[in-house]
């Protein structure tokens, strides 16, 4: 699913699914009600398909920046970018966690922060 197409009565709204997801809170919060009501339930399975394959490729990058990180000694400079790296992919890895459970139909605890 390249294109998220979201019917309603006033009009449509075209999401690129790679480009919007992971969106942060606020905007899942808004966008969520719209799917759960307009997209019809083949729709909203076929895009947590999609989300849920981003989360696998996330989960794998976070793995991959990790190993890197521990091989490396403490000292070089390198180790701080794999570090870095890793943590820019488990905030996205975590965002798009909480994008699932709002498109599920569940609810995110507000506590979380989200960055």
């Amino acid at each position: 699913m390249e294109v998220l197409r979201i019917e309603y009565e006033t009009g449509y709204m075209e999401l690129i699914v790679e480009a919007f997801f992971p969106c942060k809170l606020p905007v899942a919060r808004k966008i969520a009600p719209l799917i759960n009501w307009y997209c019809s339930d083949e729709v909203k399975t076929e895009l947590l398909l999609e989300l849920r394959e981003m989360a696998g490729g996330y989960q794998a990058l976070c793995d991959m920046y990790k190993e890197k990180a521990e091989e490396l000694p403490a000292d070089l400079p390198m180790k701080k970018h794999w570090k870095a790296q890793f943590n820019k992919t488990e905030i996205l890895r975590k965002r798009i966690g909480r994008n699932i459970d709002l498109i599920s139909g569940g609810k995110t605890d507000a506590r979380k922060k989200d960055a």
